[in-house]
């Protein structure tokens, strides 16, 4: 499994080239990955807001705006420095992330064309169906299956791939990070209300990457998590890990909490942030070689790591392994609270929620409400009003109630 994800990071991030039209086309080799207006495959997918719209009879916005001359850019709604709340946390703090900078990290959430296919069929299906009265529907996502060995080659072959979906978790990067070419790196332009609004474009270093994907025969999503090696590591950070400072003890900066600072008479927000699971054994091993290969093959993907994958070995088994975390994206879930109860807060504090950390456990128990990390129920509980008009057919569709008022929203009866 690990070495599977590993191979589904590299083809994920193979760099290509996107001109418009005739889709993404792929380079020849690794190294031209950060290269003039070449992207990774996974730019050429969609945002959710893109596949909202979509879904609402809007196919204009389909396609990433790629106006960039100098790398690709992100335009629009596609970045959030919020972490999602978990259930029961409605009214909870706003979570974000600071690095050592004090610079909050932003997310992205890109989705495959199964995706946009599933949901579309979904759609389709519904709309000509008898009308039953029934207020749920049920949504599973295509499984990628493996038909054969290819004969020569000894390549698999495949009746069609799975669904994936990818979490991305960026840094800004300093003139000094930028020029290290330590990161994937992309340039930003934040909608005006959005984090970073005012800055102009901003470079941003790829620093967090979660991939769900179905694949026979296991039927439940498989969850693999990269993070860079400079998140934590004294030893691999030429400057400092981003998101910990080892010159702290667990007094004055308590692991995964986020607190303010003063540093050269400034305040700043920081997060110290710790791998509450190490890496396991086989996986540094493989770690190791993986990179290893990536180095010969003169990529910026070197300066990554896997941290684990999760699944289920069979139908109704439990998750292996039992807790898997990527501390940039799930910083602050870390299987027991830390609160300080009526201790004063900062401006910035920020404490841990007491959960365990796991893909398959966090997500698979909310699977009534939302079936991954995609915003679904934020488009139909009305916590999002300024995108009320494309989510009454998407929560038409999962079988929730889009009504406002004091009505709850309807359970989902499946929804994979």
């Amino acid at each position: 499994m690990e070495l599977f994800a590993w191979r589904l990071f590299i083809a994920l991030n193979w760099p290509g080239r996107l001109p418009y039209p005739g889709g993404w086309t792929a380079e020849r080799e690794l190294k031209s990955l950060n290269a003039r207006d070449v992207y990774p495959r996974w730019n050429s997918w969609y945002t959710p807001e893109q596949i909202y719209t979509s879904l609402n009879d809007d196919p204009d916005d389909d396609s990433p705006e790629l106006d960039d001359p100098l790398g690709w850019s992100c335009h629009g709604d596609c970045l959030t420095d919020a972490l999602r709340r978990g259930a029961g946390e409605a009214s909870g703090p706003h979570r974000v992330v600071y690095d050592q900078n004090g610079q909050t990290v932003l997310y992205e959430v890109r989705l495959d064309d199964r995706w946009h296919e599933t949901l579309m069929n979904a759609l389709e299906a519904k709309a000509s169906a008898p009308p039953t009265g029934a207020t749920a529907s049920y949504v599973d996502f295509r499984t990628g299956q493996c038909k054969s060995r290819g004969p020569d080659s000894g390549a698999d072959t495949f009746d069609f791939v799975g669904t994936i979906a990818i979490k991305l978790a960026w840094k800004r990067l300093s003139e000094a990070e930028s020029k290290s070419g330590r990161f994937l790196q992309r340039l930003a332009s934040p909608r005006p209300s959005g984090p970073g609004a005012g800055d102009g474009k901003i470079s941003l270093g790829l620093i967090g990457f979660h991939i769900m994907q179905k694949s026979k025969p296991y039927g439940d999503w498989i969850w693999s998590t990269f993070e860079h090696v400079d998140n934590l590591t004294p030893a691999e950070a030429p400057s400092g890990p981003s998101f910990n400072d080892p010159r702290c003890d667990a007094s004055t900066c308590r692991p995964n909490t986020s607190k303010q600072v003063h540093v050269n008479g400034f305040a700043v927000c920081r997060t110290q942030i710790t791998r509450v699971d190490p890496i396991t054994p086989e996986v540094q091993k493989l770690n190791a070689q993986a990179r290893d290969w990536l180095k010969s093959n003169n990529t910026v993907l070197q300066h990554y790591q896997l941290i684990g994958v999760q699944y289920k070995p069979h139908k109704g088994s439990k998750p292996e392994p039992a807790t898997l975390r990527n501390s940039v994206i799930e910083t602050y879930i870390v299987g027991s609270s830390a609160s300080r109860g009526d201790a004063p807060r900062g401006p910035c504090d920020i404490e841990p929620v007491a959960r365990s950390s796991s893909c398959l456990g966090c997500h698979r128990e909310v699977q009534e409400h939302d079936f991954s990390f995609v915003p679904t129920l934020s488009l139909c509980n009305c916590e999002d009003k300024e995108k009320r008009w494309i989510g009454d057919r998407y929560c038409e569709l999962l079988g929730v109630s889009s009504k406002c008022g004091d009505e709850a929203p309807a359970r989902l009866t499946g929804g994979r």
